[in-house]
């Protein structure tokens, strides 16, 4: 069962009290899909669409907010953002919309940087480093590296410099790092815009990259909203991400486990 300093039955009731006035957000890697060797075959544990498109037609705000592109969000998600699930990439440099992955203003003049980074990580030729380019920002992985502790210490070494020569800031993650313009865009803006004047909101998360819209949440409820803060737990878990938590779910199918439960108290009310 979910562990934390509030109980899972007082939260999800909280949240489902008032849904018209609630925000859900939540992260997607090894929060709502397992963590893969291949980041390119991660997908959502099944039923979590149908749960978000569930949520997202009582709650006032229910949003994916991923390192992932939005156009990567939108292949997998694309029918639940034509019911109100709303989908940001790149830590929120970018949203999803009907017409594509429409991009933050800031950050589009980055792209000829990014294209440079990527051949420069691609020409060092470092064993067993996989380079991703998200056109807005790149991630360097070695998860799937014959020697990970060797790879990854060339792959910190590596983004370092080129953050320092362009830049662009570096950002960890598991098994990871990024690079991303440095435009003052992450996962705590966006919590902060889109969880402006709701009554209360939570946050889903697993990674050190969530801690960003945790602090969001912090500020939230300092302007009255009731907030909670959610990690999902795993064997690579960041352990300032499972202290910071209110509640702390085991897996991504516990954390889909708590979804489901509060959709269904969410629609208790309509059925009754």
């Amino acid at each position: 069962m979910p562990t934390g300093s509030q109980d899972v039955e007082a939260v999800l009731t909280r949240l489902a009290a008032t849904p018209g006035t609630a925000g859900l957000f939540s992260d997607f890697d090894g929060t709502l899909s397992p963590i893969v060797a291949e980041p390119d075959r991660a997908s959502p544990v099944p039923g979590a669409g149908r749960v978000l498109r569930r949520l997202a037609r009582r709650f006032a705000v229910v949003a994916l907010v991923s390192g992932r592109p939005a156009e990567w969000l939108g292949a997998r998600f694309r029918s639940e953002a034509t019911e109100g699930l709303e989908l940001y990439g790149l830590h929120g440099l970018e949203r999803w919309t009907p017409a594509g992955a429409e991009p933050v203003e800031a950050a589009g003049s980055w792209a000829s940087v990014v294209a440079g980074l990527v051949r420069q990580a691609e020409d060092a030729q470092i064993p067993g480093l996989v380079v991703e380019d998200k056109v807005l920002g790149l991630t360097l992985h070695w998860r799937t590296a014959a020697d990970p502790a060797r790879t990854e210490s060339a792959a910190l070494a590596l983004a370092g410099r080129l953050g320092r020569e362009s830049g662009m800031l570096t950002r960890a993650g598991k098994a990871s790092v990024e690079l991303v313009p440095p435009v003052g865009v992450d996962k705590g803006s966006v919590v902060r815009e889109r969880g402006s004047g709701l009554a209360c909101a939570a946050y889903l998360g697993d990674d050190v990259s969530d801690l960003p819209a945790f602090d969001a949440l912090d500020d939230l409820a300092r302007s009255g909203a009731e907030t909670w803060r959610v990690a999902v737990s795993g064997a690579e878990a960041p352990a300032g991400v499972l202290e910071r938590a209110d509640l702390v779910l085991a897996s991504p199918e516990e954390c889909l486990w708590f979804l489901r439960r509060l959709a269904e108290a969410a629609e208790a009310p309509a059925d009754r």
